[in-house]
């Protein structure tokens, strides 16, 4: 750290009140060769005395000069926030040296400006600095050291408290993940560390199948539109941390390619894994408006720690459901076969016995006992769907409806409520994973599209396997079609359905709102693509 004090001399100050010489004084001259004509031959005496005079009138300048010093170092040694230190720097000095005006520069780790203080110029006189007297020069040195001190107490202040928050944040964060009340872990996570960082906008990306990444959670008003937002794994910031695991603070055209996504200039931007040992679950952006100080390596190292703990708490917390869900395996299986064995049996005898007394009415009873009957036939598939739940919980690793279901939690809180789920047939272990990569993507096309543009109030999702057919269906209570604003991705959804030998069709119900239904064929086991 260098520091630099300019101040230019005022050329009508004067160091303090000084003896006049004979000279100088009206009819001095001659008074002086008068007295000497009056017998008093020891000059020399007289100029030891003006000599005395002189110098006594310095030492009383100088001690001023001093006593303005010290008063000088009192605010500024007692104040621990950088940008206030500054701006009392400049002031006192100022006032000490009696200028016109005063500049104070602060030089960064990295050698650049870091901060420019002045007072009494205006912006057009800021880069030119005057004169001053070397007893001037002697006083901002003096000062300059005191300077340099305040300055390093108030960065390592201003480090303190960061570390403070970053610490507070992690305290924060894990108890909420081990305890499993985050109902967004990704959202939480990113919200504590825009906050401990103080940056303006922040995002979490995870892996997104075998090349791609997608923001799963933001915070900042401007980040707000990447919400969802898939990239490529090999060229996208995120997808570079993921891959090495290593954190960065990015700038260049890294940094220009995110200002141009947010529609705001940015400064350096910090990077980091979500890493708990080899695993990395997902990356961490922070950034801040380009007004602003950019953040440093010191931020970095604590963004990177923050987002170690919580790669550990959320992987603990993983942990800690699959033995919570192994506990309750028992009580599923039992409460699973109650249910197929009693209540879907008893609800089907009913159901019979109500069509077998429809078919001995009228017509006008009988169809509305068919209808009680078909209420019934509803009933038995949702228990079916709850009874699949409870056989293959959601922690089930790589099963297709888990992974549905991780989908829609993290949906919810776009949409503003929870999408309604039903299960039919045959589907776990599921189809291959490619299908299985193009089923869960046209379902969180699907959500996003819904949240964003369709204004619904509810969404249903329905997912079977029927007569080697896979029908994804999803329906929700909005605004209908309208003008679709992503072509792409209605094109995407087809494509996918094409190339699984199945189809694509998006309607309008009479009720209003929008249906979609994708269809697949699952491939025989061991037949290539």
């Amino acid at each position: 750290m260098s520091t630099r004090i300019d101040i230019p001399g005022d050329p009508v100050w004067r160091d303090g009140p000084r003896s006049p010489s004979a000279a100088e004084i009206p009819g001095g001259a001659r008074a002086a060769e008068a007295v000497s004509g009056l017998g008093f031959p020891d000059i020399p005496r007289l100029e030891l005395d003006q000599l005395l005079i002189d110098r006594a009138d310095d030492v009383l300048a100088t001690q001023g000069r001093l006593r303005g010093l010290l008063r000088a170092n009192a605010p500024v040694a007692g104040e621990l926030s950088l940008p206030v230190v500054l701006r009392q720097i400049v002031s006192v000095t100022r006032d000490l040296v009696g200028a016109r005006y005063a500049a104070l520069g602060v030089l960064g780790r990295d050698g650049e400006l870091e901060h420019f203080v002045h007072a009494g110029m205006d912006e057009e006189l800021a880069a030119r600095m005057g004169e001053f007297t070397a007893k001037d020069e002697q006083l901002a040195i003096a000062l300059a050291a005191a300077v340099g001190a305040a300055i390093a107490n108030a960065r390592q202040f201003a480090e303190s408290e960061q570390r403070r928050r970053w610490l507070d944040a992690s305290a924060e964060l894990a108890p909420l993940l081990l305890s499993g009340e985050a109902l967004q872990p990704h959202a939480l996570i990113t919200r504590l560390a825009a906050g401990a960082a103080d940056a303006d906008f922040g995002t979490l990306a995870v892996p997104h199948g075998a090349d791609q990444v997608i923001v799963t959670s933001v915070t900042g008003v401007l980040a707000a539109r990447m919400m969802n937002q898939a990239e490529a794994l090999a060229d996208s910031l995120a997808g570079q941390a993921i891959r090495t695991g290593k954190p960065s603070l990015v700038t260049g055209e890294g940094r220009e390619a995110v200002a141009v996504a947010l529609g705001a200039g940015t400064g350096p931007l910090i990077i980091v894994p979500l890493a708990a040992g080899e695993q990395v679950r997902g990356a961490l952006m922070l950034g801040r408006l380009a007004v602003r100080p950019g953040f440093t390596e010191t931020d970095l190292g604590m963004a990177a720690s923050f987002a170690g703990h919580a790669a550990v708490a959320m992987e603990l917390a993983r942990v800690r459901a699959d033995q919570i869900t192994l506990a309750q395996a028992e009580d599923h299986d039992r409460i699973a076969g109650d249910l197929h064995d009693h209540v879907i049996q008893e609800l089907f005898a009913l159901g019979m016995r109500l069509q077998g007394h429809a078919a001995r009415t009228d017509p006008v009873t009988a169809e509305l006992v068919n209808g009680y009957a078909d209420i019934i036939d509803e009933i038995i598939k949702k228990i079916r769907t709850s009874i699949f739940g409870l056989h293959h919980p959601r922690a089930a690793p790589g099963g297709l409806p888990a992974r549905v279901m991780e989908i829609i939690d993290e949906h919810t809180a776009q949409l503003g409520f929870t999408a309604g789920i039903r299960f039919a047939g045959p589907l776990y272990p599921g189809p291959d994973e490619a299908m299985a990569h193009d089923i869960l993507a046209v379902t969180r096309e699907a959500l996003s599209n819904c949240a964003r543009h369709a204004h619904a109030t509810a969404v249903t999702i329905s997912l079977m396997l029927e007569d080697g057919l896979i029908t994804l269906e999803i329906t929700d209570n909005g605004r209908g079609l309208g003008t679709p604003a992503r072509s792409s991705g209605l094109s995407s959804m087809r494509r996918r359905a094409e190339r699984n030998g199945g189809s694509f069709q998006l309607t309008t119900p009479a009720t209003g709102g929008t249906h979609l239904t994708w269809t697949a064929r699952p491939r025989p086991s061991g037949q290539e693509q």
